[in-house]
C-alpha cells in the first residue's frame, strides 16, 4: 500500500472512532485515494490509541477539585473559593469497545477502506525528538510524545524523500513544525501551512 503523505497524530486518528465528528470529514477528503483512505501514524500513536479507546471504555465518574490559585483584588490576595467540576464520561459499552478494536486492527492490519502504515520508532527518531525537546520543551507546551510523533515524521521524510504533512490540532506540536518548517495539517480548524 502507498499511503498518503500524511502523518496523523494520535487526536487525529481518533476522529476515525468518532464517525460523526465534522473533522473526520475534512480529514477523510484530504486524506482520501479513491476508494481508499490511507496515511501514516508512528509506532508510539499505534499504542497510545489503546489507551485512549480504554480511557473511553473505562469511562469517569464526576469529580470535583478544590481550586488552588490565588486571586488578586486591587492590593489583597486570597484563594479561589470555587470548587472545579469534572464532568461524568459514560463508560463505553462492551460491544461498542469490541467493535473499536476490530476496526483498529483492520485500519492497522491493511484491510477495508481505512488504511495506516505504521512507522517504526527507530533510533534515528528517538535522536531527533530528543533534540526537539532540548530546543523547544522550554518555549512551548511540547512533550516526549509530541516529539516522537515529529520526529517520526522527519525521519520518515528523510528516509522516504517524500515531504510528509504531519496532522494535529496540538497547539504546541503546531508551533514546532512551523519553527521547524515541518507541514502540517490542523483537522479542527482547516488550517493547512505548507
Amino acid at each position: 500500500m502507498s499511503a498518503s503523505p500524511y502523518l496523523l497524530d494520535t487526536n487525529a486518528y481518533f476522529l476515525f472512532f468518532r464517525p460523526s465528528s465534522p473533522p473526520l470529514l475534512k480529514l477523510t477528503q484530504m486524506l482520501g485515494q479513491g476508494a481508499k483512505t490511507t496515511f501514516y501514524i508512528s509506532e508510539i500513536t499505534s499504542l497510545e490509541i489503546h489507551s485512549v479507546l480504554g480511557k473511553y471504555r473505562r469511562g469517569a465518574q464526576r469529580q470535583t477539585q478544590q481550586c488552588d490559585r490565588q486571586m488578586i483584588a486591587g492590593a489583597t490576595t486570597n484563594m479561589c473559593p470555587n470548587v472545579w467540576l469534572s464532568p461524568k464520561r459514560k463508560r463505553m459499552r462492551p460491544k461498542v469497545y469490541r467493535d473499536m478494536l476490530k476496526l483498529l486492527s483492520d485500519i492497522e492490519g491493511g484491510r477495508g477502506d481505512i488504511q495506516a502504515t505504521i512507522l517504526s520508532l527507530n533510533d534515528d527518531c528517538k535522536a531527533t525528538a530528543q533534540r526537539l525537546l532540548l530546543r523547544y520543551s522550554d518555549r512551548y507546551a511540547f512533550g516526549a510524545h509530541d516529539a516522537l510523533i515529529a520526529g517520526t515524521g522527519m525521519e520518515a521524510t528523510r528516509a522516504m524523500a517524500v515531504p510528509l504533512t504531519i496532522v494535529t490540532s496540538d497547539r504546541g506540536l503546531k508551533a514546532v513544525l512551523r519553527s521547524e518548517r515541518i507541514p502540517y495539517f490542523d483537522p479542527l480548524t482547516g488550517e493547512s501551512v505548507r
